[in-house]
Order: structure tokens, then C-alpha cells, then sequence
């Protein structure tokens, strides 16, 4: 999980893929400036009894230097799993941001805003408010304050929406999108990766397939060398880093069908980054085969 955090809050932290991030999925529209972005405390420190200190860390905090919009803060919390209690995790987030700002003694107050990125393969459909999670009987409820919180599922955005991102999150959701829907293909996503370490350590942890950190540095050098890098040069790294790894190893369904072992081992590295038919395609395997080695990694 920490991996995972660490990943997301790598690419989150560019300011293009954070205003990007904001202006289409809650603003629907531009809102934030990437030049007016820079990085804001991740860990708050606060009082739960007299004397006794905590902190709170938190994944990904912008501040906004726009004379246009006062904000304290812009927070992003990203998870792989739906957490039960996040409408109270924000609560206490945005009001860490409202504290330091009591403890300034500033007489004018300014809004803290936080949303959640959901990059599970689960819909989050609830909770999106306090009272999704608080029982409260129907004679109190008009008394108890609840608290709205803004959910996004990565992986079920749909095309219109996914086409609206001009930064690499564009790249990051389509995977997720077509992944879950067992289609995609690379060939359809020309794009070109700017923060190309970013984009690749996300995708390792995601598809927990280490191959992404193995073709890390041949990446990098082709894109030093001024190649324009994309998803198919993910895929053409993968495979010819399979081979290598097949040839390496033996895999006993390769033996057993006479099949080259390397193609075996392609094949399993390639199964997170593109559908059954692709994967039979490129490496040279028959469709079944393919079905069967994605059906030993469920």
C-alpha cells in the first residue's frame, strides 16, 4: 500500500497533472492555473488532549497562488480499496487546514477542498457523505451536521470525460478504464508520456508487475535520446524484456505444450497492459493458451 501511495503522489505532484486532475473531474472546467500551484504541507499536527500532539499525514496538498480564488488548500486522497470512513478522514484533513489558519489569528477564513481518487476495479458508490456512515435516528437528523465528500472512480470514467485530461492522467485513466473492461490496447493511445518515470511506477504498482521498474532505465535513456515516449514503447520494452526474462526461466506450461518458454514469459508480463487477443498476436501464441495463463493469475 505505501508503494502505492508513493507512486500516486509522485505524479500527483506535478502541477499540470494536479490542475488537470481538478479542472476536469470536479470544476468541469479551468479553474486552476498550473502556474499558480505549489507544493502545501502533507502532515498536520494537532491536539487531542492537553499537552499531547499528533499528526496526520496526508497524500497530495497544493497551495494556490491566484489572486482570483482564495483557497487554503487543495487536497487529493487517493485509495485502492473503498474506505468506510473517509467522509470522516476528510473532516479531519480540512479542518487541520482550518486550524492553522485560527492559530494565525487571520480574521478572514479561506476554504479548504479535498477529493478522493478511487483506481480500484470496485465502483465507489458509498459512503459519499457522513451521514452514509453515522446512525442517526430521523428525530436528530435535522440536527446533525453531514459532511459531503467528492469521489472519483478512475476506472469507470467514461470516454467523453477521459478525453477531457491534457495532461498524462489522460493516460493513467484510459489504462484504468479499458483494463477493467479487458480491452485495451496501446496502439490506441499515441500520446506522448511527459513524466515518463511517474507514469511507469504507477502502472508497477497497479499491475504489481515488476517489469515496469525492469525496463525503467532503457525507457529514460530513449527519451533522452529525444524518442517521444508512449504506452507501445511500455509494451515494446515489456516484450523484449520478457524474452529476456524467459530465456532465463523455465515455464513448466511451455514445456508441457512445447512451446518456447520466453513466449510463456512475454506473455504473463503483458497480461496487465493488453487484452488476450493483443497479447496472442504479438508474441505468437495461440488465443487459449493466452486464456489460460490469464486465468492461473486470477
Amino acid at each position: 500500500m505505501a508503494d502505492k501511495d508513493l507512486a500516486e503522489k509522485y505524479l500527483e505532484s506535478f502541477s499540470d497533472v494536479f490542475a488537470d486532475i481538478y479542472n476536469v473531474l470536479l470544476f468541469q472546467k479551468e479553474i486552476l492555473l498550473e502556474e499558480g500551484l505549489e507544493e502545501g504541507p502533507t502532515e498536520s499536527i494537532y491536539k487531542v488532549e492537553e499537552n499531547n500532539l499528533r499528526n496526520q499525514f496526508r497524500d497530495t496538498v497544493k497551495l494556490y497562488k491566484n489572486g482570483l480564488y482564495k483557497v487554503a488548500s487543495f487536497g487529493i486522497e487517493n485509495e485502492s480499496r473503498i474506505d468506510k470512513n473517509m467522509p470522516i478522514r476528510i473532516m479531519g484533513y480540512d479542518y487541520a487546514v482550518y486550524r492553522v489558519q485560527i492559530d494565525r489569528g487571520e480574521e478572514r477564513k479561506y476554504p479548504a477542498i479535498t477529493i478522493v481518487l478511487n483506481f480500484s476495479d470496485t465502483e465507489w458508490k458509498s459512503p459519499n457523505a457522513l451521514f452514509d456512515i453515522l446512525d442517526v435516528s430521523p428525530e436528530l437528523r435535522p440536527y446533525v451536521n453531514d459532511y459531503k465528500i467528492f469521489v472519483f472512480n478512475i476506472a469507470f470514467l467514461p470516454e467523453k470525460i477521459r478525453k477531457a485530461f491534457k495532461s498524462d492522467f489522460k493516460i493513467v485513466a484510459d489504462f484504468f478504464a479499458e483494463k477493467r473492461l479487458g480491452r485495451y490496447n496501446p496502439k490506441e493511445h499515441p500520446e506522448a508520456i511527459c513524466h515518463v518515470e511517474a507514469v511507469l511506477n504507477l502502472l508497477q504498482v497497479f499491475t504489481n508487475d515488476e517489469t515496469y521498474v525492469k525496463i525503467e532505465k532503457t525507457v529514460a535513456e530513449r527519451a533522452k535520446a529525444g524518442e517521444v515516449i508512449t504506452m507501445c514503447t511500455f509494451a515494446e520494452e515489456m516484450t523484449n524484456k520478457g524474452i529476456e526474462i524467459g530465456e532465463a526461466q523455465g515455464i513448466r506450461i511451455g514445456e508441457a505444450r512445447g512451446i518456447a518458454r520466453e513466449k510463456i514469459s512475454v506473455a504473463r508480463n503483458l497480461l496487465d497492459l493488453l487484452t488476450d487477443d493483443v497479447i496472442a498476436e504479438k508474441v505468437g501464441l495461440e488465443l487459449a493458451t493466452v486464456k489460460e495463463l490469464r486465468e492461473e493469475t486470477k
